[in-house]
């Protein structure tokens, strides 16, 4: 991207939000199909990171760390409940890329990896519902079976991330210096 002028460069950098928020306009003018839900997190990352090229985003890596779970999470469960089709593979497969070239470490990453994982297994509950991602958001029940699925797969993820924040919190409290020496 040196080569190019700094207009172009705004301009590549900008252009696959630009698709992301449009994208979610002219899909969700009758409701989101819960196949396509998955790409718009993908182009959001996407934009993430080469917005953050350009500028200086806080928390770059943790967004898009989020949003990549979110969207596998969302894809596999979906896919798992109905039926494989060529957009949740893509979106998987996009996911991974992107997962790939993000560097993650730490106790913050995991926080918001198991954060992306907690709400695609929630964003379920809509795309499992018939007109589920339209507005305003559905208030039919949803099969019972499925429900204890979305809980049985959501609690230990719950449980993780509280682990995790105790861990901070515990680690984060100074040593105290032995006071008989």
């Amino acid at each position: 991207m040196e080569k190019l002028d700094n207009n172009l460069q705004k301009f590549l950098a900008s252009f696959p939000i630009v698709l992301a928020i449009s994208s979610a306009i002219f899909l969700g003018r009758d409701g989101l199909i819960p196949n396509e839900i998955g790409l718009i997190p993908i182009f959001s990352a996407m934009s993430i990171r080469l917005l953050a090229t350009e500028f200086k985003i806080p928390f770059d890596n943790e967004i898009q760390i989020l949003l990549v779970f979110f969207t596998i999470t969302h894809n596999l469960l979906y896919s798992f409940f109905t039926d494989f089709n060529f957009l949740l593979i893509l979106g998987i497969f996009l996911g991974g890329i992107i997962l790939l070239t993000i560097q993650r470490k730490g106790d913050t990453n995991a926080i918001f990896s198991l954060f992306g994982i907690l709400f695609g297994t929630q964003s379920m509950k809509f795309s499992l519902i018939e007109n589920g991602w339209t507005l305003p958001l559905p208030t039919e029940s949803l099969d019972i079976l499925y429900l204890n699925w979305i809980k049985f797969l959501s609690a230990p993820v719950i449980g993780a991330i509280i682990f995790i924040v105790f861990r901070i919190l515990i680690l984060s409290i100074p040593a105290k210096m032995d006071e008989s020496e």
